[in-house]
């Protein structure tokens, strides 16, 4: 009897330890498969219609963080020539990509840190007219290869902008967004002071169908 009830204990302890194997497997699968999956999404704004810019905003202040990648991506970092550069740069961001100009509007991109290829994060796009503070392309800074990343921006008349943006889905690997958003911006000139306004909600597709 006692022989059998440790046959009986040491099978059930088999089971027990093949059904724990199991699991750890299967959450380290699971683990292995949502690494790679965009998790955090902040591109909600594009499906929104409020306008962040106003008259008179001032240029947003750079996160407060640590740069870790700039030491390797000096050739992604130019320096200030244009007085909008120095402005932004005044308000904390890192230059990066070539600067848009076309008449009185002129577009600056701003970052505070790279990825391991160099890509920007924490980033954002200004917009001058004149040479005064227009507006900002998104409300918050934005990170390469997440949900409201601006992959394309085309200054392609005065003070009229075309974006186009990422858009992740969760389930989406990090290489690849499934959508995109697009939106038209221009410049406000009725008032004194020159702001830009996005026609929102964008307008979103998925890149499957196109």
């Amino acid at each position: 009897m006692t022989q059998m009830n440790s046959k009986i204990m040491s099978n059930h302890k088999q089971s027990f330890i093949f059904m724990i194997s199991g699991f750890l497997v299967t959450t380290s699968l699971l683990l292995t498969s949502t690494t790679f999956a965009q998790t955090d999404p902040n591109g909600t704004w594009l499906d929104q219609e409020e306008n962040w810019n106003k008259p008179n905003n001032s240029i947003p202040k750079a996160p407060i963080e640590t740069a870790t990648n700039f030491e390797a991506c000096q050739h992604t970092i130019r320096p200030a020539v244009l007085p909008e550069d120095k402005l932004v740069q005044a308000a904390g961001w890192t230059l990066t990509d070539a600067a848009q100009i076309y008449g009185s509007t002129t577009m600056i991109t701003g970052m505070t840190d790279a990825d391991g290829m160099c890509r920007p994060m924490n980033f954002q796009v200004f917009v001058f007219t004149n040479g005064q503070f227009s507006g900002t392309l998104s409300p918050i800074p934005m990170t390469s290869r997440t949900d409201g990343s601006v992959f394309k921006v085309d200054l392609y008349r005065e003070g009229m902008i075309d974006a186009s943006f990422n858009r992740y889905l969760p389930t989406d690997a990090q290489c690849c967004a499934s959508c995109e958003s697009r939106i038209f911006y221009q410049v406000n000139t009725d008032t004194d002071t020159p702001f830009l306004v996005p026609q929102l909600p964008a307008d979103t597709y998925d890149r499957s169908s196109s």
